[in-house]
């Protein structure tokens, strides 16, 4: 896609968009700490569809600037930067692409001191290979040399418990994974990075207690948790997601969010569990969780850093096709040569999950000032 086409399309969506913003609630009684702030930030699978994958390794600077201008459109300040085999930076090319694409993601005011990865550390104490086989130094060392902070890490395939073990042999397993977190640890100090470990479904540490307990006697400035609620509740609803976000909030350096409806089997009554879409700027979410009592809480435990949207659930296209957005789509994907989704419904789409964000974190105590 043309930058210039991009951003006029862009600059079209959004003024549409301004027309029907709807003023947020007023503030809770009770206030965040004045040094507190929450980040609005969106994880960049979800704006891929700005070029082909193909311009964005010939062109960094230019796909990155369209990648700041998208994210800022949307309604969120800060992107989390995807570097990956299927995103915006190729593992192999990030000694060049990496500064680049944070020079043009910057250009536009967007911030992004954050990128997210595919690093997922063995739970074998003994195995080593992890550090080379997924790029760990090549990685960091240049991120830590061009502004970021903080990357997340654990997103998918890294390990969990086999069904068949338990007591002993399951605590066997998270002490072997502190090993090798601590040998993680120690190569983000030399980089002067913080990496935040995704509680994503399968992996060990979707409950939150597995990974907190994993992470014992290391320093939650060089490994903390990501708290992606939405796959923390769905393991833990109800009140334990409360407790356990509670319990663990010094080692939560970043949080992940995605609404969940509960639908019940009419033949077996069993409950499931799923992702929504939010409602925008009205509404409380779809029942699962309590979006006030939640940012409620990192309020009251000190958090301060990124809130993310992770939009992977499903819509309907402009051809009347449902979509699920949980992909990282291109703009040569099928879904956007047959104008089944156009850079207009993406944006429209997450101006959505900003607008709603923004508004439960006012009803949960955050002052405009401290939302970003």
């Amino acid at each position: 896609m043309d930058r210039r086409d991009f951003l006029t399309g862009v600059a079209a969506a959004a003024t549409a968009l301004a027309s029907k913003d709807v003023a947020f609630p007023t503030e809770a009684s009770a206030q965040a700490a004045p040094g507190q702030q929450l980040v609005t930030q969106l994880w960049s699978r979800h704006l891929q569809w700005v070029s082909t994958q193909a311009q964005a390794n010939s062109d960094p600077y230019g796909v990155g600037a369209m990648v700041g201008e998208a994210c800022l459109a949307s309604g969120f300040a800060a992107v989390d930067l995807t570097v990956r085999t299927d995103g915006h930076v190729q593992p192999t090319l990030v000694a060049t692409n990496l500064p680049l694409m944070l020079n043009g993601i910057r250009s536009t005011g967007c911030i992004c001191d954050q990128i997210g990865n595919n690093i997922a550390p063995s739970s074998n104490p003994a195995d080593t290979s992890w550090i080379a086989s997924q790029f760990v130094n090549e990685i960091l060392s240049v991120a830590g040399a061009n502004g970021i902070t903080k990357y997340r890490w654990y997103n998918s395939g890294g390990p969990s418990f086999p069904s068949n073990t338990f007591g002993q042999t399951m605590t066997t397993q998270l002490d072997g994974f502190r090993v090798n977190l601590r040998r993680l640890a120690a190569i983000n100090a030399q980089y002067g990075l913080c990496g935040v470990a995704h509680t994503h479904s399968g992996n060990l540490g979707t409950s939150v207690y597995d990974i907190a307990y994993a992470m014992q006697g290391i320093d939650p400035s060089l490994i903390g948790i990501n708290l992606a609620i939405g796959h923390t509740a769905d393991a833990a609803p109800g009140v334990m997601w409360q407790l356990e976000m509670r319990r663990n909030m010094p080692l939560i350096k970043g949080t992940a969010l995605q609404d969940l409806k509960g639908t019940i089997n009419a033949t077996t009554g069993a409950l499931g569990l799923s992702t929504v879409q939010t409602t925008g700027a009205t509404g409380a979410g779809a029942g699962i969780i309590n979006w006030a009592t939640f940012f409620s809480l990192l309020r009251l435990g000190g958090y301060s850093g990124p809130a993310e949207a992770q939009i992977e659930y499903s819509i309907t296209g402009a051809n009347g096709s449902t979509v699920s957005l949980n992909s990282a789509f291109y703009a040569d994907n099928p879904q956007f040569t047959s104008g089944n989704l156009t850079p207009a419904i993406m944006i429209a789409t997450m101006k959505i999950e900003s607008d709603f964000y923004r508004q439960r974190a006012l009803a949960g105590g955050w002052t405009v000032s401290q939302i970003v």
